[in-house]
């Protein structure tokens, strides 16, 4: 059932999906301090593998050293240079592509080519910033604030469901990365209704569950979603598939339960389970126009399964990572247009009882500006104005 009773107000102007100042301060008082998922371990397994993202506006590169995984700027302190533009790979060193210097894991320089020319020089000033990291299950995950909550924290009362959904007996099975022109809350809003599916999901989803078959839970830093499966009831292929995955689930030796449930961490984490399918999505805004998702898709592996076990989840996994892209493509190609439609529009907007989820992600925004521009920041009081 929805919490609501009646339609809600849209609690943010057009304008602050494309304000650079609303932008600016979402980046420093709410991206800063969250914790943002930037991979998985299969992608830093080995020593010298490493992964690059940009986070609030900072360039960072996670690396395997030895072992241990560090967080460090993906910018030389020498000229500026990005050590490397690679999304990932693996090197022996941490490497600036422009003159050389290498760094270690403490963010020290290492080498320097003509260190000598360099002289009298300080160390400490060339030193480069780290950030912190922490897992949940085989999800690696960056925060820049180090007086920020720890994951554990931020993530609250899910955070053990993802470490076991994202755990060992979960396999990778789908990674991609998708740039956009849109703002980021178009992306995460997008994901917090299931209004849209008839319209942009007729071949798959088809149409929504229905108030009658869905739970929604509202709370001041994470809403979520429950409905059981399938998640179209009257679509025959979508019967066909949860039919199928409840088989399999069952071949692997696991009970099903065959529910569907979403979360949403606020700012920007997203998290979807199956029985067999265990997905986060994490949307890493670039400007106040442009956006990046990183997605994960784990499927159920069991470690003492059989082999024919495994052949079945891979095949099941293999399905699945077809679906997936296949709804993200639909969903994405409307981004541009509706960013385009915002920055015209001369509306307020508007939100269905359906759409509580939405207005509970504006209401945590709309908050955070309040709140900071009542404590007399310099230059959030633009903020203020331009979100009435």
């Amino acid at each position: 059932m929805f919490q609501s009773s009646k339609g809600l107000p849209h609690l943010l102007a057009p304008k602050a999906y494309y304000s650079p100042t609303i932008f600016e301060f979402e980046q420093e008082n709410l991206l800063r301090s969250a914790w943002h998922c930037v991979g998985t371990s299969v992608d830093l397994k080995d020593s010298g593998d490493f992964l690059t993202t940009t986070i609030a506006g900072e360039e960072v590169q996670v690396r395997n050293f030895d072992g241990k995984l560090k967080a460090l700027s993906n910018v030389c302190a020498h000229r500026h240079c990005l050590m490397t533009d690679a999304v990932a790979g693996n090197s022996p060193t941490m490497r600036c592509q422009y003159h050389g210097w290498e760094y270690g894991q403490d963010g020290y320089t290492r080498k320097i080519p003509c260190a000598k020319d360099f002289a009298p020089i300080d160390r400490s000033e060339l030193r480069l910033p780290e950030y912190r990291v922490e897992k949940a299950g085989q999800l690696v995950f960056v925060c820049l604030d180090p007086n920020a909550q720890g994951l554990v924290d931020f993530l609250g009362p899910i955070f053990d469901l993802v470490s076991q959904r994202f755990g060992v007996e979960w396999k990778l099975f789908y990674k991609g990365q998708v740039q956009y022109a849109a703002n980021w809350k178009v992306a995460i809003e997008n994901s917090l209704e299931a209004y849209h599916v008839e319209s942009i999901h007729p071949n798959t989803f088809r149409a929504a569950p229905g108030e009658q078959r869905t739970d929604h839970q509202l709370n001041e830093f994470h809403t979520a979603f429950y409905t059981d499966m399938p998640f179209a009831a009257h679509h025959r292929i979508d019967r066909l598939f949860q039919t199928s995955e409840a088989w399999i689930v069952r071949r692997l030796g696991k009970t099903p339960q065959a529910r569907y449930q979403q979360h949403h961490v606020f700012p920007n984490l997203l998290f979807s389970f199956t029985d067999a399918i265990s997905l986060v999505h994490s949307v890493h805004p670039l400007s106040a126009t442009e956006s990046r998702s990183l997605m994960f898709q784990f499927g159920v592996f069991p470690s003492a399964a059989s082999f024919w076990q495994r052949w079945i989840a891979t095949g099941l996994g293999s399905l699945e990572r077809r679906i997936l892209k296949g709804i993200m493509q639909e969903d994405i190609r409307l981004y541009p247009k509706i960013q385009r439609g915002l920055m015209a529009s001369s509306h307020r907007g508007a939100l269905a009882r359906s759409e509580e989820r939405i207005h509970a992600f504006q209401a945590y925004l709309a908050k955070a500006m309040r709140d900071r521009t009542n404590r007399n920041i310099d230059g959030l009081n633009r903020v203020e104005i331009e979100t009435r």
